[in-house]
Parts: structure tokens; sequence; C-alpha cells
């Protein structure tokens, strides 16, 4: 048997989540050996694709872990998720950024489709393993302890749309962890550290300008859009790393909206859910629909979604987010569901039902002159 029992320790102690990243296999070599990861994408700046992309990266924190999915390929290792890899940081910020055509570091599929948003990452040890009964993982699905996403293998089956990162809750990390352990297999040997000194060096002398930039809070303050998946990346950035100058504001306002809720349902308080954070989340295998974020106590004996809505709240949102609601209790019957419906207004005529009443807030969202977002409780006025 593994043993890797420090990296759950560390995970413990540090209330980690992990992110699990697709991988081609002709670059994973390379990628491992180099720590830094990059996916592919096409999207400029205000399209909802880029800013779905820039969330993900928001979403990793400075402690979590990663894992990497190694694509279909003849070399060992190849369809099995690989780790346990951690996030890089520089004076407590995960090094995200974005990267097209990189003279320092290549990173192409196919010799064309750069990889271009990217991260750091270092080893936690000198081995690498990888999860070599995937059976044994799809039996964690089976029994929602891992839960959320479609198996690497199957995402272009079905009507789930394909992500690149996915992120795991502090909970779901330990299973993984356990996982590697009881049917590992060692892949690598790490021979240096990494990520190696070349790419730390161009990390810290990084172009700055309209096209390379690193995903720190300056860059979604700059940023000038209204897209919903660009509240994604505010609202994440913020939540998930304290040191964020959004982060004492978001946790204000949105204490203020959910606590009296929660406390009363659950006894606890809204900072008891910011540990985890998952967003574009699939409810079910059996529908296209995702949840935009959700939110976790630290034993996800409890959830909050956020359903974000670009324009006015409507009846339609309602109505989606409660049945969202009873799906969800179906599902997990033994946990306390509650969600937020996030809007720039709502329609003066919405109703919820009785059943959802102290389930449901309507949040208002709105820009401030200095380029942050205001979150405030919303009223029905029927």
């Amino acid at each position: 048997m593994i043993n890797i029992n420090s990296h759950k320790e560390f995970v413990i102690k540090n209330k980690s989540q992990s992110h699990l990243c697709i991988c081609n296999t002709g670059l994973f070599d390379n990628s491992i050996n180099n720590g830094v990861y990059g996916f592919p994408h096409s999207g400029r700046k205000t399209t909802k694709s880029f800013w779905r992309a820039v969330s993900s990266m928001y979403n990793i924190g400075p402690f979590d872990l990663i894992f990497l999915y190694r694509t279909n390929g003849e070399s060992g290792g190849c369809k099995e998720i690989h780790g346990p890899l951690l996030i890089y940081n520089k004076d407590q910020n995960p090094c995200i950024y974005y990267d097209p055509d990189s003279s320092n570091y290549q990173m192409r599929i196919n010799g064309t489709n750069d990889c271009k948003v990217r991260f750091l990452f270092e080893n936690m040890g000198n081995e690498l393993y990888s999860i070599t009964d995937n059976f044994e993982l799809i039996k964690k699905f089976e029994l929602k302890e891992i839960w959320g996403y479609r198996h690497p293998a199957v995402m272009n089956i079905g009507a789930a749309r394909k992500k690149s990162v996915t992120s795991f809750t502090n909970k779901q990390t330990l299973a993984i962890l356990d996982l590697l352990q009881n049917f590992g297999k060692l892949r690598h040997t790490f021979n240096q550290k990494i990520p190696l000194t070349e790419r730390l060096d161009y990390y810290d002398s990084f172009p700055i300008d309209s096209n390379h930039f690193r995903l720190n809070d300056q860059f979604i303050l700059s940023s000038k859009t209204n897209d919903e998946a660009y509240l994604y990346s505010y609202i994440i950035r913020g939540i998930k790393n304290p040191i964020s100058l959004l982060y004492d504001d978001l946790i204000s306002d949105l204490s203020d909206i959910n606590d009296e809720m929660l406390s009363i349902a659950c006894h606890k308080k809204f900072i008891d859910f910011t540990g985890n954070v998952m967003m574009e989340v699939i409810i079910s295998p059996h529908l296209q629909d995702e949840l935009d974020i959700i939110f976790f106590d630290l034993y996800d004996d409890n959830m909050l979604f956020f359903e974000v809505k670009e324009g006015v709240i409507d009846q339609e949102a309602i109505n989606q987010t409660q049945k969202y609601l009873g799906l969800l209790k179906a599902i997990f019957p033994k946990k306390n569901i509650f969600a937020n419906v996030i809007g720039s207004d709502n329609d003066p005529h919405i109703n919820i039902t009785k059943e959802y009443e102290d389930k449901i807030r309507l949040v208002k969202y709105e820009k401030t002159v200095n380029e942050r977002i205001k979150f405030s409780e919303l009223n029905l006025t029927n």
C-alpha cells in the first residue's frame, strides 16, 4: 500500500480542496517535469468562455492540491488520475496566468492549439502515482462520495459540457487520496524540485500587456463587463483567497444576506461555507443543467448554491432554482440545501412557494464607483 498519510494530514490541516485537470497525453510528461499546466482556450477577454476558463483558475486556493488526468494514449497511466501535486504560490497567491504563444515554454496540442490558461504547480514528494482501477473511482461516484462532474473518460458523452479543470471539496479530496493509497501505482519519480527555475524566472518577469496577464485582483478589477461568468470569477476570487482585496467586502455582504437563514436551519454562518467552492456543477448525469457555484461547509453536510443571472431575476429563474432544490434534496436527503439567486434586480411579480421561502434569498449585484461589486438582499414586493 502506498503511504501518503502526510499528504492527507496536509489536506486536513489546511482544509484544502483539489482540482482535477485534464492533460493531453502528448503534453503530460513535459508538464510534470516543468511544473506547468495549461489548457487551450480560443476566446478573447470579452467572451463568456474566457471568463468560464478564468473562474476555474480563480477557484484554486493557496493550499489546494492538483490532480492530473492523462488522456488517451499508449503510455502507462493513460485514462487515469495522477497525483498528488500542489499549487505553487508567490506571496500567498496561486501562480495563475494567461500566456498566449509563450516563447518561454510552448504548450501546443497537435502543433496548433495553444494552451494559454496556465498555472504553476509543485511536487509534494518525490513520487507521482495514478489510480489504476477506475471501477473503484466509479463506485465513489455512485455512492455520491465524489460528485458534480462526469468521469473524464466519458466527458464527451451525453449532454454535459467538457471541462478542463474541475474542483473537489475537502472531503472529496481525501476520498481521492484514499484511492491513490489503496489502488495507486508509481508513475513518475521527481529528480528535481518543480516548477523549474526557468519557469519561475519567466513568471517573475512576466510581460503584462493586453494579451498577457496574471490572474490576480488587479486583472479582475480592471475588466469592464457584467457577464454572468465574470461574476463567477469575481465571487470565487474573493471567497477563495483570504488575502484578496475583494474578500472582506464579499464576506460582509454575503454574510448579511445569508447568516440568519443558515443559522436557523443548521446553526452555521456564511463564513463556514467559504472553504469549499465548486463551479458549473453537473447536478445529475441525466440532465444538461449545471449549478453555477456551490459552497459547502467543511464536511459537506450543508450546501448553498448560487444561480447567477446577467439581468433581472424573473419567475423562470425562481422556478428553476426551486426545481434544483427539490432534486438536490432527493439526491442528498440528509443535507441542508440553500440557494441564492443573483441578478441586477428582480421582477416585482415573482413568487417563491411557501416550501422554499426559508431556503432561497434573492440578491442584487451592482458595480460601485471603484469597480467593486456590491451584493445586497432583494425583498419580494408582492
